[in-house]
């Protein structure tokens, strides 16, 4: 196995460990916050996990675009729909999304009231994940792999 499909493996599987997260934070958030409900340790870990799985998906993503993906590192057009799609789509749209994770994060910890750490969770991570779920979606990478959608979409 080369570097490249190790890395993508990891990036692929990790995305699942993201999406329960991304759900989970969610949830826990929007129900702590409509239910104005104590912010406890458990929302706390859930958006620190979310937090830390977001960082290492963005790790391994830009170790490929910048050193193995064939689509960002390759000499293919840009006029190519798929080396449009992880040259400019992907990256900026998932980058985009860890940011919003990263901030909802850091203005929770800076909350004070349960209802201001519950909305700002719940605000943040939800932009976030409208943001993920429609970069994976447009290419029919939600739940598939790079394999099967780049055969539907050609």
């Amino acid at each position: 196995m080369d570097l490249h499909t190790l890395l993508n493996t990891l990036h692929s599987y990790n995305r699942y460990l993201i999406i329960v997260a991304l759900f989970w934070v969610i949830f826990r958030s929007w129900s702590g916050w409509m239910g104005k409900k104590q912010y406890v340790k458990t929302d706390n870990t859930a958006s620190l996990v979310l937090l830390i799985l977001a960082h290492t998906q963005l790790l391994l993503g830009l170790i490929q675009y910048f050193f193995t993906s064939a689509y960002t590192t390759g000499g293919m057009p840009i006029s190519d729909s798929w080396v449009r799609y992880f040259k400019m789509e992907h990256i900026s749209g998932m980058i985009l999304a860890v940011i919003l994770i990263q901030l909802g994060r850091t203005f929770t910890k800076k909350a004070q009231l349960p209802e201001q750490k519950h909305k700002k969770t719940a605000l943040y991570t939800t932009a976030a994940a409208i943001i993920i779920t429609a970069i994976l979606a447009m290419k029919g990478l939600f739940l598939g792999t790079l394999a099967t959608a780049s055969a539907v979409t050609q």
